[in-house]
């Protein structure tokens, strides 16, 4: 894909997909609430299970270049909560680069705690036949994969995620991009994620969360797909619960193919 599309709808995607686990019982409690309050359930960054994910080190090594440490020390006086001693706070980071170079550093350690009481984020693919992605989160293909439609929904607005061999070289006043940037190891996910903030000063954003949940439109939710080792409980379980909450969903079925390395996607 190209480097420049950095959102579903540059990309043209019409449908992504979220792999989640479903059991009859307390865990089709996540899926009913989709289909009868039409809202998802975005999960803390803190809760990732890559361990630099959502963490981001502002290097102090590239502070040596003029224009990043110019750059920087505006983006920290500008976060700062001001005070008393405000004005000379910010003269000696303007002038002290030792100085500057140490609050870079506190400053990531403290992001990394901030993000999580700031950002849920709601991850999705473009693609419902990944299978790594049904064995990692979607309980060893006994689970879901929803399909969400793109074209006029929130979800249009859902960011590509940039993998990559070596650690980025992350600055402070480039804030949505230590969210969205990964190990290539992670990059068979081809992730998207939708980022929403838990307060904002914008008005009417369209992706502030209300507790953990975003809400989204009654026909977002385009269809369930069910994995290819689901019992036929799980299946009947879906059904039902399509049934009584959300009838128009259509519910579809991974099936196994047999002479290749492949899933295919019925119904």
């Amino acid at each position: 894909m190209d480097d420049s599309i950095r959102s579903a709808g540059q990309a043209g995607i019409k449908s992504l997909y979220h792999y989640q686990d479903f059991q009859p019982g307390p865990l089709a409690d996540r899926l009913a609430d989709i289909l009868e309050n039409h809202r998802v359930y975005c999960s803390s960054p803190a809760d990732f299970n890559d361990p630099w994910d959502c963490k981001p080190y502002f290097d102090p090594a590239l502070l040596d270049d003029p224009a990043n440490q110019a750059a920087t020390v505006e983006s920290l006086i500008a976060a700062q909560q001001g005070g008393p001693k405000g004005d000379k706070v910010d003269e000696l980071l303007r002038t002290n680069l030792a100085l500057l170079k140490n609050a870079v550093h506190r400053f990531s350690e403290d992001l990394a705690k901030f993000i999580p009481e700031r950002w849920g984020v709601y991850c999705l693919s473009p693609d419902p036949c990944l299978t790594l992605m049904w064995s990692h989160y979607s309980r060893n293909h006994r689970g879901i994969c929803l399909e969400f439609g793109v074209d006029g929904s929130k979800f249009v607005g859902a960011q590509r995620v940039r993998y990559q061999k070596e650690y980025p070289a992350l600055l402070i006043h480039d804030p949505l991009q230590m969210l969205l940037i990964k190990s290539d190891v992670w990059a068979y996910e081809q992730e998207f994620r939708l980022i929403c903030p838990r307060f904002t000063d914008v008005k009417e954003l369209p992706t502030i969360l209300d507790g953990n949940h975003l809400s989204i439109a009654r026909d977002d939710l385009k269809s369930i797909i069910v994995g290819c080792q689901a019992s036929d409980d799980t299946v009947g379980a879906i059904k039902a619960l399509v049934e009584e909450h959300a009838p128009g969903v259509a519910v579809r079925q991974a099936r196994r193919a047999l002479n290749k390395y492949r899933l295919v996607i019925e119904g």
